[in-house]
C-alpha cells in the first residue's frame, strides 16, 4: 500500500498475491500519486472502475477509485466502464505519454510515441473498450499512470 501525503492510498487488494499487471499498475499509480500529488484530485473524480488486460500474459487488473483510496484488484471485477487490452510493452508506452489538465488535454498523443500508440489503437492491436462512451475516464486513467510531468 502506498499512501500519498494528501491522504490518498493505493491498495493492492490481493497484496503479495497480486498478478504482474496488478503489480505494475499499482506501482505506477502509487509512485505517480506520490510524485505528483496534484493528480489526487483527478483520481477522486473517477467514479467508474477501469480494467487493464495484458494480452501477452493473459492477466488483468481492475482499479476502483474512491474518495480516499484506489484499490487495485486481480482480474476483472464488476463491470468496468473502460477496459484496456494491450501488451505489457504497450501499457508501458502509454505510461510515457504526457497529459495535461488531468488527461483532458492529451498532448502526449501528438508525440512520436503517442502517434505509435494511436496507430496501435487504429490497427486494433491496442484496444480501449469504452473510449468513446467514457472518454474522460479513459484519459484521466492515462494521466494517472503517466510517469511524465506535463
Amino acid at each position: 500500500m502506498t499512501t500519498v501525503e494528501k491522504g490518498y492510498a493505493v491498495t493492492m487488494y490481493d497484496g503479495e498475491d497480486a498478478n504482474g499487471v496488478a503489480g505494475i499498475v499499482g506501482m505506477l499509480l502509487g509512485q505517480n500519486l506520490e510524485n505528483f500529488p496534484s493528480r489526487v484530485k483527478f483520481a477522486r473524480r473517477i467514479s467508474r472502475p477501469v480494467s487493464i488486460y495484458s494480452t501477452d500474459t493473459e492477466t488483468a487488473c481492475t482499479i476502483i477509485f474512491g474518495s480516499d483510496e484506489a484499490v487495485v484488484y486481480n482480474d476483472i471485477v464488476g463491470k468496468p466502464a473502460v477496459t484496456v487490452m494491450a501488451t505489457v510493452d504497450q501499457i508501458l508506452d502509454v505510461s510515457q505519454l504526457p497529459m495535461k489538465a488531468g488527461g483532458l488535454v492529451p498532448v502526449g498523443f501528438f508525440t512520436g510515441r503517442g502517434m505509435s500508440v494511436l496507430g496501435e489503437i487504429l490497427k486494433h492491436k491496442l484496444v480501449v473498450k469504452g473510449l468513446l462512451t467514457h472518454t474522460v475516464t479513459a484519459l484521466r486513467t492515462i494521466a494517472l499512470v503517466s510517469v511524465v510531468d506535463a
